[in-house]
């Protein structure tokens, strides 16, 4: 693998040696990378990038260590750019709510967050979102992603050498668990983590006081869709409270309580390192144990990237944290 560098006016320079890199992407979508400070080459401002994949990312900090003979550079990935813009509704109105062709809806964002110099959409996915309404502002990435994820897609992302920029696109989920399951039935080195202790049952207290306070009762059904019918009585009941008085609106709550209990209902997770699979983040993989009988089907969350002087290796991480 051929890890490449620009200058600050992203003009390619060539590729870079004996170096390595951490990069995470779908998780703090960040990277550090370091070098020898005899082989430094790179300012706050430039790019590193792989040819038609998604590693890469800016520099924004230098760090020199004297001591050590080492330059790290570290930034954001094209995720973590995106991570750091904001989607708010237009001046007057409550709420975004788009409709039309993914791709489309993209380009759209992707000029109301200025970022047309770097990230360039296709014209069609293909993929249609229906009156899909952002929360009143929430960052660039995880607002499309969850957008994405509500028609079954997922965001491609790959970097062209040749028109030097990052190409973004929406295209299908794809649900690989069975061409795809982490076992140790081959000797793979894996972690999985079955959780029943998160909470089950959100208590959401809205605007008003005393018994005219607003509130919603939320809960986590039994496949770990959230629902508004109780499924766990007892000593199985979790319960927590939720305050958010400043609702605007019973629908508002709801919408707050429906994002904080999916932060904290139970959620099963699964690791693997292995060389690289034709996965993306958000596409649906499987986990088994033998001994243990446990079965796992997540998407992909998080991809943790280490490249070494052209050599990568890469840690899945499916499920929630």
């Amino acid at each position: 693998m051929e890890v490449m560098y620009t200058d600050i006016n992203r003009l390619p320079q060539g590729s870079l040696e004996k170096y390595s890199i951490d990069l995470e992407l779908g998780g703090d979508n960040d990277f550090e990378l370091q070098m020898n400070v005899r082989n430094h080459c790179m300012s706050a401002g430039c790019i590193w990038y792989v040819e038609n994949e998604e590693y890469g990312g800016i520099v924004d900090d230098v760090k020199v260590d004297t001591d050590k003979s080492k330059v790290y550079y570290s930034g954001r990935s094209w995720r973590g750019i995106m991570e750091k813009k904001v989607i708010g509704p237009d001046t007057g109105k409550d709420y975004l709510t788009v409709s039309g062709d993914a791709n489309d809806i993209l380009a759209l964002l992707i000029k109301r967050c200025d970022l047309v110099d770097l990230f360039v959409v296709p014209d069609s996915s293909g993929i249609q979102i229906s009156s899909y309404q952002f929360p009143r502002y929430i960052d660039f990435y995880s607002g499309i992603v969850k957008m994405l994820s509500s028609a079954g897609a997922k965001l491609k992302i790959t970097y062209d050498d040749k028109e030097s920029c990052v190409n973004i696109s929406a295209i299908p989920i794809s649900d690989l668990s069975e061409k795809y399951e982490y076992s140790d039935d081959y000797g793979m080195k894996i972690i999985i983590e079955k959780k029943k202790g998160g909470t089950n049952h959100l208590i959401c207290l809205g605007a008003g006081e005393l018994a005219a306070r607003t509130v919603i009762d939320l809960y986590v059904g039994k496949n770990g869709e959230i629902t508004e019918k109780q499924a766990y009585f007892g000593e199985y009941e979790i319960a927590e409270i939720y305050d958010y008085g400043n609702s605007g609106s019973s629908s508002e709550l709801k919408e707050k309580g429906i994002e904080k209990l999916k932060e904290l209902k139970s959620s099963d997770s699964v690791s693997a390192s292995f060389q690289k699979l034709d996965v993306d983040i958000g596409d649906i993989v499987g986990g088994r144990n033998r001994a243990t009988g446990i079965v796992l089907k997540e998407p992909i969350t998080k991809e943790i990237v280490k490249i070494k002087n052209g050599i990568e290796t890469i840690t899945y991480k499916v499920g929630e944290e």
